[in-house]
This record gives structure tokens, C-alpha cells and sequence, in this order.
């Protein structure tokens, strides 16, 4: 009896460990596959942007420069070549260099920001892979389908992601399930870093003088370590434990402006998750997205918002 027991124990553990390496590589190639269909969609709609702006140009007259409209000849030029390259190359590093060109010559208006709100996980924190893992083995406890969990998690808080996946859960146990969420987080720190440009813009920041804050949907005891573990120090934080509601609730945006004294409508908020671009808009903010995102400002990296951002005039 005790043998058959074992044998099942084994059976079960290497069936959850092969539903897990199943789950990882459905969410790798899920990711993949929408990326290419973002930087496809992104390279018609930059090509169809150009032509029409184009095409207007030259009706109204844009062969040579209007007496006192020299920039913004400059700009349409810059933009008319960009459109050329891409016809010409088609690769996807071209789109990206263009359409970056393309912003920085037409200008995108940063100069009314006066402070930046920040996402924590996957937008100053590299920590991806660390939720994946935790999400991963919170479905195996739960049994609930990983793939299904990894699909809807990213950004939301914990509660209300565990609403979707257990409707028949209620508060207490919606509320034991986000903390043992939280719990299997808390020390899995090994790979967590920086993302790429992170401290490049916070010294920028720093040099600008813009203060910034984080919201971010992990409790204050995940995010100090998060934060702490890719070096940054939040001057302000605001985490799920401030708030009432979650993003896509603008609640958490609406309370760091509030701490660092600034208009919501002059504040930055720099996103790598739909919910929380959804939060920043509700808030009235203006809104700077990476992964590929549809924001106000479109970012590679943070390295590139900190160029726009030292690059941008004063405000009159």
C-alpha cells in the first residue's frame, strides 16, 4: 500500500512538473507571437502615417519652406525620409529606428510634465521570470491551469486576478489565496534587476530635478525587496496596501500624485502592462509605454525616455 502510494505521489508530481514546463513554453511562444503581431501592426501603421502626412504635405504646397516655418519643413523631411528607408529596408529595427526619429523631429510634448509615475515589475524592476515562477506555483496549489493564470496576472493586482480565475472563492479566501500569491515572492529575488535604462533615467530625473514615485500592485514588503534587490530606493511608493482598488483603478496614480504635490494632468505615468495604462489614463496622466504598448509615448527602453526628457525644452 505504502509502494502504491509513492509511485502515485511521483506520478502526480511529474504530471504538475510536465503541466509547468507546458505552461512556461505556451506563455514563451504566446509572448512571441504577440510581439510579432504588435511590430507588424506597428510598421503598417507607421508606413500609412507617413503617406498621410505626406501626401498633406505636398497639397499644401510643401516643396520648399514657408517663410517662417523652417522646423517644421525640417521635421516633414525628416519624416519623408524615414518613410523611404522603411520601403526600402522593411526590417524591424528600421521601423524602430524610424519611428523614434520620427518622434524625436516632430517632438512629442514632455515639456508640461513636472513629475513621473513609475510600474514596478517589468518596468523599473526586471522581474518577469520571479512572478512567472510564483504564479506558476500558486496554480499548481490551487489548481487552476498556470497558462491560464500567467495570461491575465501581469500588472493586476493579486486579489483581483484570483477573482478571475476562482469566482466561487469569497473575500477570505480571495484574500489567503493573494497572500500565499505574495508569500512564494517574497525571497525568490535571484534574478530580479534593473531593467535596461532604469538608472540612466532616474539620474536623469535626478538632474531635471523631477521627482518620481512608484505604484505598483505587490505589497510594501515585495516591493522594498524588489526594489531594493535592483538597487533603486522609490522616493515615494504606493503599493496595493494604499489603496482601496486596484489598477486598472486609477486610485494608486491619483494618490503618488497627490504625495508629491504635482497634477495628475502634469505627471508621466511609464507602463508595461495594459491595466496599468489603463489606470494612467483614467487618472488623466499622460502615459509613456513599453513591450510594445499603445501610450501617448511609445518607449524601446527607459534609456530613450530619458534622452526625450533632457532633450525637451523648459516649459515657458
Amino acid at each position: 500500500m505504502a509502494l502504491t502510494g509513492m509511485v502515485g505521489a511521483f506520478s502526480t508530481r511529474r504530471q504538475l512538473a510536465h503541466q509547468l514546463t507546458v505552461a512556461r513554453q505556451e506563455n514563451v511562444e504566446r509572448r512571441a507571437t504577440r510581439r510579432g503581431e504588435l511590430r507588424r501592426e506597428a510598421y503598417v501603421g507607421f508606413l500609412s502615417a507617413c503617406d498621410q502626412a505626406y501626401r498633406r504635405w505636398v497639397e499644401a504646397g510643401g516643396d520648399e519652406p514657408a517663410s517662417g516655418h523652417d522646423e517644421a519643413y525640417a521635421a516633414m523631411r525628416a519624416v519623408d525620409e524615414a518613410y523611404n528607408l522603411v520601403l526600402l529596408e522593411g526590417s524591424a529595427e528600421v521601423v524602430s529606428f524610424s519611428f523614434d526619429e520620427y518622434q524625436g523631429s516632430v517632438g512629442v510634448e514632455l515639456a508640461g510634465i513636472d513629475a513621473v509615475l513609475f510600474d514596478m515589475d517589468g518596468t523599473l524592476v526586471d522581474s518577469d521570470a520571479a512572478v512567472e515562477r510564483a504564479w506558476e506555483r500558486w496554480a499548481v496549489e490551487y489548481a487552476v491551469d498556470p497558462a491560464a493564470a500567467l495570461a491575465i496576472a501581469h500588472g493586476g493586482p493579486a486579489d483581483r486576478t484570483i477573482r478571475r480565475l476562482l469566482p466561487a472563492l469569497d473575500d477570505s479566501a480571495v484574500a489567503a489565496a493573494a497572500a500565499r500569491q505574495l508569500s512564494l515572492q517574497y525571497d525568490d529575488l535571484s534574478d530580479v534587476t534593473a531593467t535596461p535604462g532604469a538608472h540612466e533615467l532616474l539620474n536623469a530625473l535626478a538632474r531635471l530635478g523631477l521627482p518620481w514615485a512608484v505604484v505598483t500592485s505587490a505589497d510594501a514588503r515585495l516591493a522594498e525587496a524588489r526594489l531594493g534587490a535592483a538597487g533603486i530606493k522609490a522616493p515615494v511608493l504606493v503599493t496595493v496596501e494604499d489603496v482601496s482598488v486596484g489598477k486598472p483603478d486609477p486610485e494608486g496614480y491619483l494618490r503618488a500624485a497627490a504625495l508629491l504635490g504635482v497634477p495628475v494632468a502634469r505627471c508621466l505615468v511609464v507602463e508595461d502592462a495594459e491595466v496599468g495604462l489603463r489606470a494612467g489614463r483614467a487618472a488623466g496622466a499622460m502615459t509613456a509605454a513599453l513591450k510594445g504598448l499603445d501610450g501617448d509615448l511609445r518607449l524601446a527602453d527607459l534609456a530613450q525616455l530619458a534622452r526625450h526628457l533632457e532633450s525637451t525644452p523648459p516649459a515657458p
